[in-house]
């Protein structure tokens, strides 16, 4: 085993959010009678919620404060988180396989560890991961390592003996950058798959994959061999 310490990310990693997060924003326009663009949901994917929020209000002239719009998201989603979102393929039995082995393991989620707490809880996973951070906490999104960087810090270990599990190209890039070993995960959503793999030390379609591979192995030899 290549790490000691697992960072994942929550939405699109772990969970199969993205559909209802791509829902969220379209949804609630919709009640001021605003019509989303095509490619609004892009334009907001590297943003936590709390910048989500001002975004919206500027971009839209919302007259509403950006703290109210932001709670009015996170009640929307989080009826989801509670009720119905599912993990991923195989992120349960790669989450206690990883327990067995000892690695000790958080969520930094751009979204909210409090709205994101009850889903873990409700998909019997939750126990796995010592603590829960968000963007929020640090007040930056995931282009930059800050949160990466908290989730290390309260391990009490470096970036270097830390891998974070990522689906977005833009996050795997700020985290690979900031010197941590990266777990690239496929996700339908993200349009760049050239960027994710570039900037992951091994790339997966998904968590079942994790589960025979080794990861002290480099990812291009790994690939090879998979391939055989």
């Amino acid at each position: 085993m290549k790490f000691q310490f697992a960072i994942f990310d929550m939405d699109g990693t772990l969970m199969d959010s993205i559909p209802y997060w791509d829902r969220l924003v379209p949804e609630f326009l919709g009640v001021f009678g605003i019509e989303a663009t095509a490619d609004l949901n892009q334009e907001m994917s590297a943003m936590s919620i709390q910048e989500s929020g001002i975004w919206l209000k500027e971009k839209f002239s919302l007259k509403e404060p950006a703290e109210k719009i932001v709670q009015e998201l996170c009640t929307r989603i989080g009826k989801h988180y509670a009720e119905d979102i599912p993990l991923k393929p195989g992120v349960k039995e790669y989450l206690f396989h990883l327990k067995e082995q000892g690695v000790r393991m958080c969520v930094a989620t751009a979204s909210s560890a409090e709205l994101g707490r009850p889903a873990l809880a409700r998909n019997g996973v939750l126990s796995c991961f010592d603590f829960m951070v968000d963007c929020g906490m640090v007040g930056a999104g995931k282009t930059s390592p800050a949160v990466y960087e908290l989730a290390a810090e309260k391990f009490g270990t470096s970036v270097s003996g830390c891998v974070v599990a990522e689906d977005a190209a833009f996050a795997l890039k700020t985290a690979k950058e900031a010197g941590f070993l990266t777990i690239g995960v496929y996700e339908s959503s993200e349009p760049d798959q050239e960027t994710v793999r570039r900037h992951s030390d091994w790339y997966v379609n998904n968590f079942k994959e994790l589960l025979r591979m080794d990861l002290s192995v480099p990812a291009y030899v790994q690939n090879n061999s998979l391939k055989g």
